[in-house]
């Protein structure tokens, strides 16, 4: 990566990384001589001469009464970097209780694209809820069109995460997979196909709801427990509702 660059990257504007380096290979030098080799207005630099100097990277000295910078060493660098880091570190509890943990206010992610499903199912294997509750559509066995993970199920196994599933009549959920409920660890409830068959499939897992757009190819997660409680709420009366249709 050029020098110029990775200056900006440890936060210098491109005059005062530009100033900077004029300085390096000046040596001690005034600031219109610095101007020269950076190609700079010599007040632009005086004035990034100046903030360079409180940054700790230039020295200014007055010699016979007139003013003369120089470049400290680069190894400089690394003493501001590893103090910023320093900083960060002690810092770093306050960064937490800002970031969006309160019970009252939800975390919303969304994703778009072919890897937009799956973005649900591996944050269900991350989360490793007891179990799952799950509306569900035919759409996600089409694994190719919407980049799923074909071996999802199975390594939901392999975590013992349990689910309950509610599909449609016709489906594979019904033709494949409902005789090896319990091998999938699963539930699956099959209700009349003109009552359900989404092209969206909802999760709900832990303090998280969860919406798979298959038809628009996007989706989305919602951390909040009021939210996943009152889903899981409507989910056991739609539980009910799916037994008493069963097929």
């Amino acid at each position: 990566m050029p020098l110029q660059k990775l200056l900006e990257r440890l936060g210098y504007s491109k005059n005062e990384a530009t100033v900077y380096l004029a300085a390096m290979v000046s040596g001690l030098s005034s600031a219109q001589d610095i101007a020269a080799k950076a190609k700079l207005q010599r007040t632009t630099v005086y004035s990034v001469l100046n903030y360079l100097v409180s940054r700790g990277i230039v020295a200014k000295s007055l010699i016979r009464g007139k003013t003369r910078f120089l470049a400290e060493p680069p190894e400089k660098l690394y003493s501001e970097l590893s103090d910023l880091q320093n900083k960060l570190k002690l810092a770093m509890p306050e960064f937490n209780a800002l970031y969006n943990k309160s019970e009252t206010k939800p975390k919303i992610l969304f994703f778009e694209g072919k890897q937009a499903m799956q973005k649900v199912y591996d944050d269900t294997l991350e989360e490793s809820p007891a179990e799952i509750l799950e509306w569900n559509t035919n759409d996600y066995f089409e694994f190719d069109t919407f980049a799923v993970d074909p071996q999802y199920i199975a390594k939901r196994v392999d975590k013992n995460i349990k689910a309950r599933r509610i599909a449609g009549a016709t489906s594979k959920w019904q033709t494949k997979h409902k005789k090896h409920d319990v091998s999938e660890l699963s539930e699956t409830v099959i209700v009349p196909k003109e009552k359900f068959w989404p092209h969206i499939e909802v999760n709900i897992y832990n303090n998280k709801v969860a919406f798979l757009n298959f038809a628009e190819q996007s989706s989305l997660i919602i951390e909040s427990k009021p939210l996943a409680e009152a889903m899981r709420q409507a989910y056991e009366l739609s539980w009910i509702g799916a037994k008493s249709l069963g097929l």
